[in-house]
């Protein structure tokens, strides 16, 4: 895949909020947009110019502050600048994919929106990554719902943010483009791509992502408990990705047949829903038993699975591999701390 330039790695320390205008509804045809550009650029003579629309391109669901030419060919870049870096990670840099698609339907997959299209990567954002998961496994509709390719290397991603613990999460609309921190050349640091055809390669979970950090200022600001912090009202990923409330439900109140119905009836619903193993740090016996089972401790999963007779349980882990298989619900109760349902 053919990449247009390296971007040096913004500090991560430098704060970067892009809110975007609440809007309904983002047009899909902008192909008048791309007129009065062509034609901006033609009379002014200018060929990386930071043009200003007319409002009736606000209204589309454009912020003309977003957006700008980027060197060298058509695509445009954000304005905004780029999230920052893990610490860890301040050596990487960003690599633009040029052939990156929203949405691409893998062979065997029923939707272009399909779960095996979620894999983490060396971020701490497990919880983020099993909420895309589970609304890609509940409702892949809702999915593309969120990104809107513009056509123009950009896409506007909608994000569902609380101002305050009391106020109704509401629709956010933030602005991205299509370069992702590298771990090298081709594959992405973070979140990884999901399926690829040719030139082109999906890239909606790291879009998500992306977004998310661009609201937080940074990916290291979305990492472990640190999504909570700073002003961002965070009340599950499932909200943020569907604009409707979760439910939490903690394993220490439940007992076996309360677990496998209250999962099997999400499952039944088309509900999305999440598991969070518990911190054991200081337990490792019980660290040890879990991990004959691929659970791993203080992560998110998400139930693909059922079996009532055989009271077990399956889940399916956002790293895109070390899957849960036949859990014995006592040993789930044992190993898992809460359980988190959507709408």
């Amino acid at each position: 895949m053919a990449r247009a330039h390296k971007t040096p790695t913004p500090d991560s320390a430098t704060p970067v909020v892009q809110s975007v205008a609440q809007t309904e509804d983002v047009g899909e045809d902008n192909s008048f947009l791309l007129d009065v550009l062509e034609t901006a650029v033609i009379d002014q003579g200018e060929q990386d110019s930071f043009l200003s629309f007319a409002e009736d391109s606000v209204a589309a669901g454009f912020d003309p502050e977003q957006l700008t030419f980027a060197e060298d060919d058509d695509r445009k870049e954000q304005v905004a600048p780029l999230p920052g870096l893990r610490e860890k990670h301040a050596d990487k840099e960003y690599g633009d994919y040029e052939g990156g698609v929203a949405f691409l339907q893998g062979e065997g997959d029923k939707n272009a929106v399909d779960p095996n299209d979620v894999a983490q990567g060396a971020l701490g954002d497990c919880y983020l990554m099993a909420g895309m998961l589970a609304v890609a496994r509940s409702n892949p509709q809702l999915i593309q719902d969120l990104i809107v390719d513009n056509g123009d290397g950009t896409f506007a991603v909608t994000l569902y943010i609380r101002d305050s613990w009391r106020s109704a999460p509401k629709k956010v609309i933030t602005v991205i483009d299509a370069r992702l921190p590298e771990k090298y050349k081709g594959t992405p640091l973070y979140a990884k791509t999901g399926d690829s055809e040719g030139e082109s390669v999906e890239l909606w979970p790291a879009l998500i992502e992306k977004a998310v950090a661009q609201q937080k200022g940074s990916y290291e600001q979305i990492s472990g408990g640190n999504i909570g912090k700073d002003g961002f009202k965070f009340a599950g990923a499932t909200e943020l990705l569907t604009g409707e409330k979760e439910d939490y439900l903690k394993t220490s109140s439940l007992d076996e047949d309360d677990a496998l119905l209250h999962i099997a009836i999400a499952l039944d619903d088309h509900q999305p829903c999440t598991c969070d193993s518990k911190n054991m740090e200081d337990e490792a016996d019980l660290a040890k038993e879990a991990l004959a089972y691929n659970v791993y401790g203080n992560h998110a999963y998400v139930p693909g699975d059922v079996d009532l007779d055989a009271r077990t349980i399956d889940l399916n882990n956002p790293w895109g591999s070390h899957n849960v298989e036949n859990l014995p619900v006592a040993d789930f109760l044992r190993f898992y701390r809460s359980i988190r349902i959507g709408a």
